[in-house]
């Protein structure tokens, strides 16, 4: 059983949906379970991510209700560490080894914070 599980919720995510994938799939550590929630998506979310083969991916279908279905994902999550991501960020490759590390070696440690900006098309500057 895989020590992470990636937890994203996704709703309406066509448009970034790929490349966040992409970027988990692509982590340096591969050993982990990635569990996509779909929060009752209308565009073509699930079918995108229905295009990938990759065994390590979950999805979960859900009607809109997303503070429940994030809970839920919780729940369901079989990694002893949760690496949360959005539908539209960007994992750095070596984001889930290096915080597994540090987890480990600072047990006393509960939370660590993981940040990406990207700038939209939409936005003037940051």
């Amino acid at each position: 059983m895989p020590e992470i599980t990636v937890l994203m919720p996704v709703r309406n995510g066509e448009k970034y949906i790929k490349e966040s994938i992409d970027s988990v799939l692509n982590q340096t550590l591969t050993d982990f379970e990635f569990l996509i929630i779909d929060d009752g998506s209308t565009d073509r979310t699930v079918e995108i991510i229905q295009g990938y083969t990759d065994k390590r991916i979950r999805l979960v279908r859900k009607e809109h209700q997303f503070i429940q279905n994030l809970n839920e994902g919780l729940e369901l999550a079989s990694g002893s560490y949760i690496a949360r991501m959005d539908a539209d960020d960007i994992m750095h490759t070596e984001r889930l080894r290096i915080q597994l590390k540090r987890m480990k070696k600072n047990p006393d440690i509960t939370a660590v914070s993981y940040t990406h900006l990207r700038a939209h098309e939409t936005s003037a500057h940051l």
